[in-house]
């Protein structure tokens, strides 16, 4: 069971980032010194400041939490939904009131960050593509036909769901 109360404001959901960051000690991003002071805070988050390199960072620099308008714990909430309950960001927008382009964009480069092998295909290859009819396409209906250019059998879908299969001979 995952523990929501960790996600249930900005601080709880900083105060977890910076124990799961520093749980192997504290370093500079930039220069990778571990000579690093406390430097105040912003926000929810503490500042630090290198004492080699001069330079402060908080606990989501060089993180792809870093510059993000949506706030920490909306962010690990939408994560979470989004990988254990295939949630979508349709949905989670909704819930998050965040705008669908800058949490697709917060998940589609949380998905790059994490290691997925990528498929490598081996010799001759097949792809194909289907649709699954979920409406009543070529069937009597109870009004008159939308006019979207779908109209005539083999034109696409009404409602249906595209499926696509790949494999190696």
């Amino acid at each position: 069971m995952f523990p929501f109360e960790l996600l249930s404001s900005e601080a709880s959901a900083a105060n977890l980032r910076q124990q799961v960051r520093w749980r192997e000690g504290l370093q500079c991003p930039h220069y990778r010194s571990e000579s690093v002071i406390k430097h105040g805070s912003y926000r929810e988050y503490q500042r630090y400041l290198c004492k080699d390199c001069d330079r402060t960072f908080n606990d989501k620099t060089g993180t792809i939490f870093a510059h993000a308008k949506i706030g920490l714990d909306k962010l690990l909430f939408a994560f979470y939904s989004f990988l254990r309950f295939n949630t979508s960001i349709r949905q989670l927008d909704a819930e998050l009131d965040v705008s669908y382009r800058s949490l697709h964009r917060r998940v589609e480069q949380f998905a790059r960050t994490l290691d997925v092998p990528a498929i490598s295909l081996v010799g001759p290859s097949e792809i194909d593509e289907f649709y699954v009819s979920a409406g009543k396409k070529g069937r009597e209906r109870d009004r008159e036909s939308r006019s979207r250019g779908l109209s005539k059998l083999g034109q696409g879908t009404y409602e249906g769901v595209q499926a696509t299969g790949v494999h190696t001979r």
